[in-house]
């Protein structure tokens, strides 16, 4: 109450406040004005800036979302040394190197390939490499495949078959049908224009299919997996027998000079598909050194195993997959 008194008691000693002069009350005026405008038009142009910029990273995150969702790229990002030329079978294979300026060129045992050639080995030709990671790639008939990486290619038709072994990285191959991973296995695909055929030997082969990549398939040894545009199907087959007989063909040569028995019948068997069997313990013991002599290169696998056995005293039977090894009776 006391500030109030004090207040309207120093008014009143003020008297009544001097007219402003027109001129001076227009600029203010105006000066006003002008200044709520700017304050105006900076926070359109604020408003307008966050809006663009929430925009474009809705955009940006749409676009992400996108990339994310589409199947894996396949583009080689270094071009390095990832394979070699193993074996070769008839004629016609040639490479396709990454660079522009690269002409095809046929290609010959012990050749080098690198991160992004294509492999062709048109109709007479097949040919086996080597990958870095130690994966063995048999590419049959008419098949045409991009070397990605040492883990990874793009498979563009035919069929390659892997062996991985168990030590190796695991390799995924690239289709216009999914994605087949191995997981330390022996497999086949197969690629047509309107269908995926995986056949497995040995191991466990994953496909990822669909447009996310989220349909999963998982193949087991003696299983056929076929994709198609009636979906998946699955059906028991022999991981021995003709169908198979293409990659063997193409398999590591073994140099049997030196080496003992059972080393050269367990490559042997793993190249058939077949499984090694001994008559007894003891002579499982004994094939370890029993060491072999002379060559079988250029051998059906039938006369190979004939020559290795030949000074052993040892017999065999085949029958349904399984190779049996035996003493010969005396």
């Amino acid at each position: 109450m006391i500030e109030e008194e004090t207040t309207a008691r120093l008014l009143r000693l003020g008297g009544m406040r001097a007219e402003v002069p027109t001129d001076r009350e227009d600029r203010v005026r105006r000066a006003f004005l002008d200044e709520c405008r700017a304050v105006a038009r900076t926070r359109v142009v604020r408003r307008r800036t966050v809006t663009v910029a929430a925009g474009l990273s809705m955009a940006a995150a749409v676009i992400l979302a996108v990339r994310f969702w589409l199947p894996r790229e396949v583009t080689p990002s270094v071009y390095a040394v990832v394979a070699t030329v193993e074996r070769l079978e008839g004629s016609g294979a040639r490479m396709i190197g990454q660079r522009a300026s690269t002409a095809p060129t046929q290609i010959g045992p012990a050749d080098t390939l690198r991160a992004g050639d294509q492999i062709e080995t048109g109709a007479t030709g097949r040919v086996s490499l080597r990958l870095s990671q130690g994966v063995s790639l048999r590419f049959d008939r008419g098949s045409r495949a991009r070397l990605v990486s040492a883990s990874a290619i793009a498979l563009g038709a035919g069929a390659v078959y892997v062996d991985s072994g168990s030590q190796a990285p695991h390799l995924e191959i690239h289709t216009s049908f999914g994605i087949v991973r191995d997981i330390g296995t022996q497999f086949e695909i197969r690629l047509s224009d309107s269908s995926l055929r995986v056949r497995v030997r040995s191991g466990v082969v994953e496909v990822r299919s669909g447009g996310r990549g989220d349909d999963v398939s998982s193949a087991r040894p003696g299983t056929e997996l076929t994709l198609g545009p009636a979906g998946v199907t699955s059906r028991a087959v022999a991981p021995y027998g003709p169908e198979w007989a293409w990659a063997a063909s193409l398999g590591p040569a073994f140099e049997m000079e030196g080496r003992p028995l059972d080393a050269f019948l367990e490559h042997l068997c793993r190249e058939q598909g077949w499984t090694l069997a001994y008559a007894d313990p003891k002579l499982a013991l004994d094939a370890s050194g029993m060491i072999l002599h002379g060559s079988t290169t250029g051998l059906q696998p039938s006369d190979a195993l004939a020559v290795a056995l030949a000074t052993t005293g040892l017999t065999h039977r085949l029958e349904d997959g399984e190779l049996l090894v035996a003493r010969i009776e005396r």
